[in-house]
C-alpha cells in the first residue's frame, strides 16, 4: 500500500528542486551572474534561499530515494526474490536515464549520481536497524566534515569569487555556452560525469548517508507518524544553529558563489529537510487538499523532473537567450512559480486518465524486460 505522505513529500521535493536549479537551467557554466549594483530583491531572495531552499529539496529527495529502496527491498524479499538483483537492474536503467538526461538536456542531473550511490549501498539495506543507523550517521558525518572543509578552502584559501555579469569572464562563458548545441553537449556531459567521478571528495558520502537514513526512517515507521515533540525540538534547534553558522560564514564572505553556498548549506539542509518531512507527514494524517495535490505531483515525479529540464532548456536556452543578460533573481523565481503551477495541473489531469507517469511506465517496462531476459538466461543455463 502506497503511503500518501511519501508521495506528497516526493511532490514537495520535485517542485522545490526547480527553485534550486532554475539559475543553472539557462546556462550551467555561468549560473546566475551577479548584477552591479545588486538589486535589493536579490539580497532578500538569497537570504530566503539560504534558509528554506539551498540543498533542502535535494536532501529530501535523497531521503525519499532511500525510503523507496527500502520499500522495494522489502517487497522483493517478501516475494522471495533477490532484492539486490532486482534493484541492481532498476538502478542500471536509472543510470542510463540519468546519463541521457545529463548529456543531452541538463548537466546538473541527479539521477546518474543517485543510481551509482544506490548501487553501492544495496547490501546495507539488509543491516539490522542499529547498524544501518550507525552507518548512515557515519557517512553523514564524513559528508558534513568534507563539506565544511571544501567551503573553507574555497572561501579562505582559493578566494572564490562571485561571477559578475558585467565581467569579461561572464561574457566569454556566455558566448561559449550559446555558440551552439553541440558545445553544450560536451560541456553538459563533462559536468554530469565529473559530478560522479569527483563525488567521493564530498557529495557521495552525504547522498549515500541520506539514502541509508531514509531507509532507516522508513523501517521505523517515521513516514507514518513523524517525530515526537522532543525529537522535533532537538532537530529544530540543530537546524537553527547550523543556519546561524551558515549566515556567519556568508556575512564574512559576501562574494560566495551559488555553488559554494549550496555546499555550505548542505549540512543544515539535512535538519531542515527532516522538519519539512515531519510537517507534511502530520498534514497527511488529515484529509488535506494541499497534501492531495502534492501527492499527485509525487506520483509522476520522475516524468516532471525531466519535463522541468526540457521546458527550462527550451525557454531559457533556445527561445529567450538574452533573458540572462538582464534578468534579476525575482524573474527566475517567477518563472519557477509559474511552472510549478503548470506541473501541478499536469499531474492532476494526467492522473485522471493514467495510473503512472510516462517515464515511470517506461522505466518499469524496461526493468521488466531485463528481468525476464535474465530469468530466461538462467533457465537455459540450468538446462
Amino acid at each position: 500500500m502506497r503511503l500518501q505522505s511519501i508521495d506528497a513529500l516526493r511532490g514537495v521535493a520535485i517542485l522545490g528542486i526547480l527553485f534550486m536549479n532554475i539559475y543553472f537551467h539557462g546556462s550551467i557554466i555561468t549560473g546566475y551572474g551577479e548584477l552591479t549594483p545588486k538589486p535589493f530583491t536579490d539580497t532578500i531572495i538569497e537570504a530566503l534561499n539560504s534558509v528554506f531552499i539551498d540543498g533542502r529539496f535535494r536532501t529530501l529527495f535523497c531521503l525519499l530515494f532511500g525510503a523507496g529502496l527500502a520499500i522495494q527491498h522489502h517487497a522483493y524479499k517478501k516475494k522471495k526474490y533477490s532484492p539486490k538483483a532486482f534493484l541492481t537492474i532498476r538502478m542500471n536503467w536509472l543510470m542510463l536515464f540519468g546519463l541521457v538526461h545529463g548529456i543531452f538536456i541538463f548537466g546538473g542531473d541527479i539521477l546518474l549520481l543517485y543510481s551509482v550511490c544506490a548501487l553501492s549501498i544495496l547490501n546495507s539495506l539488509n543491516l539490522p536497524l542499529k547498524k544501518l543507523r550507525r552507518k548512515a550517521y557515519l557517512f553523514l558525518s564524513i559528508g558534513a566534515a568534507l563539506a565544511l572543509a571544501t567551503t573553507l578552502v574555497l572561501v579562505f584559501f582559493l578566494d572564490e569569487q562571485t561571477m559578475l555579469r558585467a565581467s569579461t569572464e561572464y561574457n566569454e562563458l556566455y558566448q561559449l555556452w550559446f555558440s551552439g548545441y553541440f558545445n553544450q553537449l560536451w560541456i553538459q556531459g563533462g559536468i554530469a560525469i565529473s559530478i560522479v567521478l569527483t563525488s567521493p571528495l564530498f557529495i557521495y558520502w552525504q547522498v549515500t548517508g541520506l539514502m541509508m537514513l531514509g531507509a532507516f526512517l522508513y523501517r521505523i515507521g517515521f513516514f507514518k507518524r513523524g517525530f515526537t515533540q522532543s525529537q522535533l525540538f532537538i532537530i529544530s534547534l540543530a537546524a537553527l544553529s547550523l543556519i546561524c553558522i551558515d549566515f556567519i560564514i556568508l556575512l564574512n564572505s559576501p562574494a560566495l558563489t551559488d555553488e559554494t553556498s549550496s555546499i555550505l548549506a548542505s549540512t543544515s539542509a539535512i535538519f531542515v529537510a527532516l522538519i519539512y518531512a515531519h510537517i507534511v507527514i502530520k498534514l497527511s494524517h488529515h484529509k488535506n487538499k494541499i497534501i492531495a495535490v502534492l501527492s499527485n505531483v509525487g506520483k509522476v515525479a520522475f516524468s516532471l523532473y525531466i519535463l522541468q529540464s526540457i521546458a527550462m532548456a527550451m525557454l531559457l536556452r533556445f527561445w529567450h537567450q538574452g533573458f540572462h543578460l538582464s534578468a534579476q533573481r525575482v524573474d527566475y523565481v517567477l518563472i519557477a512559480c509559474g511552472f510549478t503551477l503548470i506541473q501541478i495541473l499536469i499531474a492532476h489531469y494526467y492522473l485522471q486518465y493514467f495510473k503512472q507517469g510516462p517515464l515511470e511506465y517506461l522505466w518499469r517496462k524496461a526493468c521488466q524486460h531485463s528481468l525476464y531476459k535474465r530469468m530466461y538466461k538462467n533457465k537455459n543455463a540450468h538446462h
